[in-house]
């Protein structure tokens, strides 16, 4: 069992040992990425630029070819900084110039629209997007009538690349808890516990902004029929700070959700989703997997309950390791779905699903 595999500190060096399930991505990942000469340019080098820059010279030095950002200032130190990266203002000029094989887009939401777009109409073939794609599902649509045969977008829903979630979802597809009667979910943060005016123009707040990635997983792990009702509240902003709402999945069962970026109690945001099952209860977070049933079952080495924890899943890997691990394996899997030529796991049309529910959520709590 992959279970005994990481207990017992196995490692993905051991190619074609259970745990491969968990992370395909990993296997010979060496063999996988392209060289060097693969041309990646970064646009918005703010804290996520920063991030997936770091993560992709160390996984394939020298990768990142050019960097895109409006202010004067940033371009011109750190270009006296970074000699390897040509640093450019202008999207179009670095297009014309660089000729990019992949653009990150790690810029504010509200430009990822046009800047996507203008990608995607200057040919380039791949296109990584961060979370949300759009403001809203006619923009997603958009981009799918804008984007030409061959061309790839993905979207930086890097919670599907957390290997709890991950277990956890393969845990629930082997059916370990009995049929699914009910799910709890919330992702709580304590960004916003004061005054600010920086999302008014924006129009949406935490349920676009951070609450996308609990929709993400909703969908990826349930099938999501209907919205039966939302709110929100505003307390520190002109838009929704706290989020509820109250979903329908095909199978009947019920999903609340609620998205809160004023939590107090939350110095370091957390995803937590329950899910009580007709033979048990399972209980995933970005760090661990909980699993109690009332019947043994083989992927829980024959007993009744299951814990595995953060380091249980990342021993000696990923083999970059800035900020957390699924950052690297979302990265990794963008490279290798560029080198194979294959859909990667969150690319926009997969993670359309996710941008219309979050518009109808938004609808249902009387808001556009």
């Amino acid at each position: 069992m992959y279970d005994n595999f990481l207990m017992n500190g196995g490692s993905f060096d051991n190619l074609g040992s259970p745990i491969s399930t968990l992370c395909p991505e990993l296997d010979k990942w060496k063999t996988r990425l392209p060289s060097s000469e693969f041309k990646v340019a970064i646009v918005g080098f703010g804290k996520m630029g920063l991030l997936h820059s770091g993560i992709l010279n160390l996984l394939i030095p020298g990768i990142v070819k050019a960097i895109v950002d409006k202010s004067f200032f940033l371009a011109l130190g750190a270009s006296r900084i970074i000699k390897s990266i040509k640093f450019y203002r202008s999207l179009e000029d670095m297009v014309s110039k660089v000729e990019p094989d992949a653009v990150y887009v790690t810029t504010p939401t509200s430009s990822h629209y046009p800047l996507v777009k203008s990608l995607l109409e200057h040919d380039v073939k791949y296109v990584f997007v961060e979370k949300p794609p759009t403001l809203n599902y006619e923009q997603s649509k958009n981009l799918m009538s804008t984007k030409r045969s061959g061309q790839v977008v993905m979207v930086g829903f890097q919670k599907k690349y957390a290997l709890p979630f991950r277990h956890a979802k393969l845990l629930l597809e082997n059916g370990v808890i009995g049929g699914v009667e009910g799910v709890s979910a919330h992702i709580r943060s304590g960004d916003i516990l004061g005054p600010t005016s920086r999302f008014d123009a924006l129009g949406r707040g935490v349920l676009l902004d951070l609450g996308v990635h609990l929709v993400d997983l909703l969908t990826w792990l349930f099938k999501v029929k209907s919205v039966v009702r939302a709110v929100s509240k505003s307390l520190y902003t002109r838009v929704d700070d706290v989020f509820i709402a109250e979903l329908e999945a095909e199978g009947g069962f019920k999903i609340f959700m609620e998205a809160s970026w004023s939590n107090p109690d939350y110095r370091v945001p957390e995803t937590y989703i329950e899910v009580r099952g007709s033979q048990g209860i399972l209980r995933v977070t970005e760090d661990y997997v909980k699993i109690f049933t009332s019947t043994e079952h083989e992927l829980l080495d024959s007993k009744r309950e299951l814990t595995l924890y953060k380091p249980h899943y990342y021993q000696g890997i990923p083999p970059v390791n800035l900020a957390d691990p699924e950052y690297t394996i979302e990265n990794i899997h963008f490279l290798e779905s560029a080198r194979e030529g294959r859909e990667p796991l969150t690319s926009l049309e997969k993670s359309l699903e996710t941008v219309r529910l979050v518009d109808e959520l938004y609808e249902a709590a009387g808001r556009r």
